[in-house]
């Protein structure tokens, strides 16, 4: 029987702590600091793994919403692209991850395309743009729950832990 995700991690950044940097020579910095970037990650990864699925999801539900209120304002050289986008979205397998994100790609770059209005450059409605703005507010607040843990954030303290993030969605 294989140890739990948990535990493996726990034990990769132990051996990170307690064996691997103390054997590094103080002289070799690139390495001490690529296996201090490595404990960082294993840190990171363990209080996200639980919930990437549900993070993944919500990231797609947002987007989601936003393509519908930019397909709803777009003329149709605009809006087909992103109704083919969303439809494609819907029909992901949201048991997978790997769905989930890809269909996060492909609907951002139809997304993207909309916000640059097509090949036509058109600009945006004010409703349109009140829907990126808006889209735009909740990504980023999302993103730095998610990350919060790389301590980078200047306003960490403020930010939800992320089971709390992801309650505050449902």
């Amino acid at each position: 029987m294989l140890p739990n995700i948990d535990l493996r991690i726990a034990n990769m950044t132990k051996a990170l702590e307690q064996v691997i940097l103390p054997a590094l020579p103080r002289e070799q910095r690139l390495a001490r600091d690529q296996a201090m970037l490595v404990l960082g990650q294993l840190r990171m990864i363990s209080q996200q793994w639980k919930s990437a699925l549900r993070y993944e999801a919500l990231s797609l539900d947002e987007l989601v919403v936003l393509a519908r209120a930019l397909a709803s304002e777009a003329p149709a050289s605009i809006g087909e692209p992103l109704e083919a986008a969303l439809a494609v979205a819907q029909d992901c397998d949201r048991t997978s991850i790997t769905a989930l994100e890809q269909a996060c790609i492909a609907l951002g770059h139809a997304v993207d395309a909309a916000i640059l209005g097509g090949a036509e450059h058109l600009p945006l409605s004010p409703a349109a743009t009140d829907a990126v703005l808006d889209y735009g507010l909740r990504h980023a607040r999302r993103e730095r729950t998610w990350f919060k843990a790389n301590q980078m954030d200047p306003d960490q303290g403020d930010l939800p832990d992320i089971d709390a993030m992801l309650a505050a969605a449902d």
